[in-house]
């Protein structure tokens, strides 16, 4: 099959990604809101991913999508015995990316281990472009670091290889791609926020959402992510435990047995809940590091909630400006409640505004606009 030209205007865009929602991540949500905002100008967006989702997550779409997802079914026993995400395909993935490929203008890989990305690129014969979003993670366990190190070098290096452009979001990431495809074509376009979805509270919004939930006029301090450790799970229990607030945990995954008694699991939940919840909390801790930019931080900061977090230098960049509203810290426990207990009544509006100010779908969807027109001329 040959694929038509691209309009004046309108480009046919193929996602393919590891996961897609409702499979809960930074990765699947800010590529949702990415195909929303491309979607709403006039493109078609289609997310080629896994079907894959945890067992503790819904398995439908959400009811709203205005763009296509195909879910090709995947082994997730990586996931699930280890917690790391690499959900492993059969043939069928090969089957639905030429049909998808066939149909396409731009391909937009995101991930440079995973199996769709590599494979994609490689079958590729339209422009494409390769986003990653973290780079190596440390592992505590040497031997998951050492074979995720070892996929980079093989996988990731082909992937990176293999793709016209290369998106990333921080110095970090750019350098270790650099290494990879000496050469490449290099863009750095961050993540936006969804300001309609996380957003401060309306006039007496606040009260009401704390009502419902049944909490009382005690601090709540909100971790979202996946209850492992390159999280900071440890960290923010230890904070609890030296902290006078409730720690309210939203996302896939259980506490561990010696949690403390001022620590409160709500499991994976949908967006629009996980929204909610940033507009009745007092302040968002997330010690994780080696993400990137978790796309929780800007969910949190657009929702005027101070932020307090690992002082990873990959965060620096996104946070000059924020003033108190984003504090970063060694990853201490003790340190980390002291200052979630200090902030000021100005912090959460600081946040707010920083979040306005920097992270905006728009701007990012502009930037991409930009790159796929540039690669198809």
């Amino acid at each position: 099959m040959v694929a038509e030209a691209p309009s004046a205007n309108r480009l046919r865009i193929l996602f393919v990604s590891h996961y897609a929602l409702p499979h809960l991540g930074g990765i699947e949500a800010a590529l949702d809101a990415m195909a929303r905002e491309l979607q709403s100008r006039g493109h078609e967006v289609v997310h080629l991913a896994s079907g894959a989702v945890r067992p503790d997550e819904p398995a439908d779409l959400p009811e709203d999508l205005s763009y296509r997802v195909v879910r090709v079914p995947a082994v997730n026993a990586i996931e699930d015995r280890l917690g790391v995400p690499y959900p492993v395909h059969g043939p069928r993935l090969v089957r639905e990316l030429r049909r998808e490929l066939a149909r396409a203008d731009v391909l937009h890989a995101h991930g440079f281990i995973y199996m769709s990305s590599v494979v994609a690129l490689r079958m590729s014969r339209i422009p494409s472009v390769l986003t990653e979003h973290v780079g190596h993670v440390p592992y505590e366990s040497p031997v998951l670091d050492r074979a995720e190190a070892a996929a980079i070098a093989a996988i990731g290096r082909m992937a990176a290889r293999s793709a016209d452009a290369l998106v990333y979001f921080n110095d970090k990431v750019r350098d270790e791609l650099a290494r990879l495809a000496p050469g490449k074509r290099l863009e750095r376009i961050e993540n936006g926020v969804d300001t309609d979805r996380y957003r401060p509270p309306a006039d007496g919004e606040r009260e009401r959402l704390r009502a419902e939930l049944g909490w009382d006029d005690r601090r709540r301090v909100l971790f979202v992510g996946r209850l492992v450790a390159k999280k900071g799970l440890d960290v923010a229990l230890d904070a609890a435990r030296h902290g006078d607030f409730e720690l309210v945990v939203a996302g896939p995954g259980r506490l561990p047995a010696d949690a403390p008694p001022n620590v409160t699991a709500l499991g994976a939940l949908a967006p629009s809940r996980v929204a909610e919840l940033y507009r009745a909390a007092d302040a968002f801790l997330l010690p994780s590091r080696g993400e990137g930019f978790p796309l929780t931080v800007q969910e949190a900061m657009a929702s005027g909630l101070p932020v307090v977090l690992s002082n990873d230098p990959a965060y620096r960049s996104h946070l000059d400006g924020a003033g108190p509203g984003a504090t970063m810290l060694p990853p201490d426990g003790a340190r980390m409640a002291a200052a979630l207990q200090d902030l000021s009544q100005d912090a959460g509006r600081a946040a707010a505004e920083h979040a306005r100010k920097r992270f905006s779908w728009h701007a990012a969807a502009d930037l991409h606009e930009r790159l796929y027109r540039d690669l198809l001329a």
